[in-house]
């Protein structure tokens, strides 16, 4: 007959044995519920995202995180999996992010850091009469993959200014060779200058980039406040002999609200520490702590604790 002393020494010498079994493996009986790699959200093979995914890995590799780069669809998904808690850090949007969080109720997502700023390019062949965005009602135009930062901005932008372009949705090579070919007029996108699509198409094509008229510009600065007022310079581009208005949003790590306070907090401090790295890969990246003020949505605990301890000002809306 078993006794209750008989079961109560079988199970601690069974805890004893996995304990020893995982302290073997140079684990501890912790690490089951503690994180073994950091899931790091990225975009589509060869876009800004996943250039900034890779040097941010690298960081994290260096410093021993053991990062995972996850490709996905971009911001738009990016917030989707982290709000799930199904990625741990995602680079996001700031457009894509105000509508994840307070329109779509996405509440489990946390700023960490600003990565680059995106500048709204509106571009068209040169060869076609179009001259101003609404020269764009009823043509066919680009707006890269449905769902993307790109597309969510072009149509608010378009539905700000009550402007019906015929939106095709694809990706940043199809939509080049459909501008290419004549089957588009031009494409719009919100990215880093130089645009490396843009700069391609450049090579074999002539193009005409597009302005806001003043009333336009009123109206969208009215319309989508979260905008930062800004130019496309002319330098990075051939043909453009001076600054075109335009608007920007900017593109940040941001992570799930319940991933540890200490990991966000490493991650940031190596980020910070080695901002080379980020800007060598990706050239519009600009990693400094004092842009906080970019961000849109409050601050993960532990990229606050870093703020903080490094003497830097945090904006009341971005306390956690």
């Amino acid at each position: 007959m078993i006794t209750d002393n008989v079961v109560l020494k079988m199970e601690i010498k069974r805890r004893t044995f996995i304990n020893l079994a995982l302290a073997t493996l140079g684990l501890t009986s912790l690490s089951c519920t503690a994180p073994r790699f950091v899931r790091l959200g990225a975009g589509t093979p060869g876009g800004a995202y996943f250039v900034c995914a890779g040097a941010i890995s690298t960081l994290l590799e260096s410093a021993g995180m053991n990062p995972r780069v996850q490709t996905t669809g971009g911001g738009p998904q990016n917030a989707i999996l982290l709000d799930r808690a199904e990625l741990d850090i995602g680079i996001i949007n700031n457009i894509d992010a105000i509508q994840a969080v307070y329109e779509d109720r996405r509440e489990n997502i946390r700023s960490v850091l600003p990565i680059f700023n995106g500048i709204h390019h509106f571009v068209v062949r040169a060869d076609q009469p179009i001259y101003t965005l609404s020269d764009l009602d009823l043509q066919p135009f680009g707006l890269s993959n449905r769902g993307s930062t790109h597309d969510i901005a072009g149509r608010q932008i378009f539905e700000i200014l009550n402007i019906n372009p015929r939106f095709q949705n694809a990706g940043k090579g199809d939509t080049n060779n459909m501008v290419r070919d004549g089957l588009l007029k031009g494409f719009f996108a919100t990215s880093g200058i130089p645009m490396p699509s843009i700069s391609e198409l450049k090579t074999s094509l002539d193009l005409r980039f597009l302005e806001f008229s003043d009333e336009e510009y009123l109206l969208v600065k009215e319309g989508a406040p979260w905008l930062l007022e800004n130019a496309l310079e002319a330098g990075p581009y051939t043909g453009m002999d001076k600054p075109l208005r335009s608007f920007s949003s900017w593109n940040a790590l941001m992570a799930n609200k319940d991933v540890d306070d200490e990991l966000i907090y490493n991650i940031a401090n190596v980020c910070y520490s080695n901002p080379d790295t980020i800007e060598r890969a990706y050239q519009a990246a600009d990693i400094d702590p004092n842009l906080i003020e970019t961000l849109v949505l409050p601050l993960h605990p532990g990229a606050e604790e870093y703020y903080r301890e490094k003497g830097i000002e945090i904006p009341q809306r971005l306390a956690s």
